[in-house]
């Protein structure tokens, strides 16, 4: 069997094949809410197009142990606290039952100290993941070409020591959770988008939740700011997702220009 070297910590092994999203993210959004389809709908900004597929995006990239390290200090926990069906949103499920402890700038967030049922250090390892999957190789995919490698390499290098538990998580990286509390959520996810051109800001969704990546103190400083005083790299808060600007813009995508086509179906 061919030996390469894993992407993460980066001794020759068997690569297994690595989804850059969650695979199990998929089955959540074509089976949460009726009725249910065989595929989620995909939309590409970048190919002007949408259709029903169950094409993930995905390459040969860690080994097995890195894999397995993916899946237990992030993945598992935070799949099954995100949106699984009209009735049960675990995360949510949490929120509800405390109160949020800070405000800022008018806003209200939960600290992780008001969530003791609330593991947040799942939800730091599982999103710094991802940041760290989509900026550190080419997926071959159009909408996301960009991000590879987009970070400076003090961040790649701080990140990769912690994802592998060499070292704690990097004080100058700040993350809001935003748990959509609409009547109605929408089961949405997105691949990582960002603006790390200009404000190193990622953005992530996952059914019932997106998640927002800082890059240092200077991405946002009001941000900074806050978690530093408050001793934290992660807020929790409600939003609503219909009423975003990112939803407003996917509508817009919808009706102007977005078109069907057999060249993405035959993707």
């Amino acid at each position: 069997m061919t030996m390469d070297k894993c992407g993460l910590c980066e001794k020759a092994s068997v690569l297994k094949i690595s989804h850059l999203m969650p695979k199990g993210l998929y089955k959540t959004v074509t089976k949460t809410f009726e009725p249910h389809d065989g595929a989620p709908v995909w939309i590409s900004k970048s190919q002007r197009s949408a259709c029903y597929t169950n094409k993930q995006i995905t390459k040969k990239l860690l080994c097995g142990v890195c894999e397995d390290l993916f899946n237990k200090h992030g993945e598992k926990y935070v799949m099954q606290q995100c949106i699984k069906n009209a009735n049960r949103f675990e995360l949510k499920k949490i929120l509800d039952g405390v109160s949020p402890s800070v405000k800022v700038d008018n806003n209200y967030y939960f600290h992780p100290d008001d969530c003791a049922d609330l593991k947040s250090d799942k939800y730091l390892y599982f999103i710094t993941s991802i940041a760290w999957r989509v900026t550190s190789t080419d997926w071959g995919n159009d909408d996301i070409k960009r991000l590879h490698g987009a970070l400076p390499q003090e961040f790649v290098k701080s990140i990769k020591s912690y994802l592998l538990g060499e070292t704690d998580f990097p004080k100058n990286i700040y993350i809001t959770v935003c748990v959509d509390n609409d009547i109605d959520p929408i089961p949405f996810m997105s691949l990582p988008s960002d603006e790390l051109a200009e404000v190193m800001h990622l953005s992530v969704f996952i059914p019932g939740v997106k998640f927002n990546i800082f890059f240092g103190e200077k991405a946002d400083e009001n941000v900074s700011f806050h978690f530093n005083k408050l001793a934290t790299n992660i807020l929790f808060m409600y939003r609503s997702f219909r009423g975003s600007c990112e939803f407003k813009e996917m509508r817009r995508l919808l009706s102007s220009e977005i078109r069907s086509g057999p060249q993405w179906l035959d993707r």
